[in-house]
């Protein structure tokens, strides 16, 4: 077993779907499934910082609490991947909307450039990209 501190990624649902990659994303199996943790630790602590800042702006645009019990886990996944989509929407205009996040880390290091810190980026305006995004529907469970 390593002594490596665990970085859990905090954008690993649109890794895992394909909508995003990260250059610092590793792939790791744990008991629940595979997750990804994160192989930087400053690429981590300003993800983090993110994560946190959308998913403040995307519990009141879905106006849910911040209740494991309660909050659907879809509504996490909108947040990650609705917020990120939305990110680059402000960052990078140009770029078609359905394209998948080459890397998580870059874009948020260039929204930790472009507003002074990823604590300062509006994620308020970002709470539509969030809403509006669509998640791939699982297939039916056969034999059932």
């Amino acid at each position: 077993m390593s002594d490596a501190p665990t970085r859990k990624c905090p954008f690993a649902a649109p890794i895992t779907t394909a909508r995003a990659a990260c250059r610092h994303a590793t792939e790791v199996v744990r008991r629940g499934g595979s997750e990804y943790d994160c192989a930087d630790a400053a690429a981590h602590d300003r993800c983090t910082a993110l994560f946190a800042g959308l998913k403040r702006a995307g519990l009141d645009a879905f106006q849910v609490e911040d209740d494991l019990t309660q909050m659907p886990h879809s509504v996490l996944v909108k947040i990650q991947t609705g917020g990120l989509t939305g990110l680059r929407r402000l960052l990078e205009p140009a770029t078609e909307a359905d394209a998948p996040i080459a890397d998580v880390a870059a874009l948020a290091a260039q929204a930790a450039d472009a507003y002074g810190g990823v604590e300062q980026v509006p994620v308020a305006a970002l709470a539509e990209d969030m809403r509006a995004c669509k998640l791939e529907r699982r297939g039916r469970r056969r034999g059932r």
